[in-house]
């Protein structure tokens, strides 16, 4: 019985291990990230669906080919989140996703989730 509990306990853990998104630590978020898994069907006008490189920087500045120049906000905790505020058609824009930090994975900034569409960092 007792070796059945051992294995249960270990099994959560090893689960919560690898699906958990952990908080990202300081200077491991700023950098370079590629767009990938861009040519699915276009799901929102939000997201770029041509290759682009998103770079943040470490004063808080990003820049993209699709997005233009901006400024960035970060909210680390359970559910790393970013908000990019940029410039579109001549008015200020927003936008509101999340970050995906698994174990033994790279940083990923989260476009759409359900067709796998990220943000990858490279650098």
């Amino acid at each position: 019985m007792k070796k059945v509990l051992i294995v249960f306990v270990f099994s959560i853990f090893m689960i919560l291990i690898f699906t958990v998104d952990f908080p990202i630590k300081g200077d491991s978020l700023y950098g370079k990230y590629v767009n990938t898994n861009y040519q699915n069907t276009i799901c929102c006008v939000e997201a770029p669906h041509e290759p682009d490189t998103l770079i943040l920087f470490n004063d808080g500045k990003f820049e993209s080919k699709f997005y233009g120049k901006g400024w960035f906000e970060i909210y680390n905790g359970i559910s790393p989140r970013i908000q990019l505020h940029y410039t579109s058609f001549g008015k200020a824009a927003l936008f509101n996703t999340y970050f995906s930090n698994k174990f033994f994975e790279k940083t990923k900034i989260i476009l759409n989730a359900d067709m796998n569409h990220t943000y990858t960092k490279i650098d």
